[in-house]
């Protein structure tokens, strides 16, 4: 097998985004994880595998992040990718920062929608990845 030459990390990570002059925010343009809000993916061969787009581009920019620290966003963008937007925190920042911005799920109230195919109202996650799709009343 040849020797390929790889793209470097950062050039690829800053051709897939795209600048949101109102918020300076810049918004990952590529795949990203079905996890909450969605966070940008890229693969990482010097790590083995994918990473989020966000961790990425703030070691690009500030350098390695310690263990048990986690990369928070200003901006609450989770594809955003400015490092201006991004700082370290750890889970205990995460979480008040998110009370503070009004981001808390308080019980699981904001979490409950209903079908869009019928009355049924159930967690956000069951019904966009699964009900939606397989409702009984469905029009085909």
């Amino acid at each position: 097998m040849a020797n390929t030459v790889r793209t470097p990390i950062d050039e690829r990570l800053y051709r897939k985004c795209k600048h949101n002059e109102v918020t300076d925010c810049w918004e990952w343009q590529g795949g990203i994880n079905n996890s909450g809000p969605g966070y940008g993916m890229i693969r990482d061969t010097d790590h083995n595998g994918m990473r989020t787009t966000h961790r990425v581009s703030y070691e690009i920019h500030h350098g390695e992040i310690p263990k048990g620290k986690l990369v928070l966003h200003k901006c609450d963008n989770t594809l955003c990718v400015n490092p201006d937007h991004l700082f370290l925190g750890t889970h205990l920042d995460n979480t008040l920062d998110m009370i503070q911005k009004g981001r808390h799920n308080h019980y699981g109230v904001k979490s409950k929608i209903k079908c869009n195919h019928c009355d049924m109202v159930a967690q956000k996650g069951l019904i966009n990845r699964w009900h939606n799709d397989n409702c009984k009343h469905k029009k085909i």
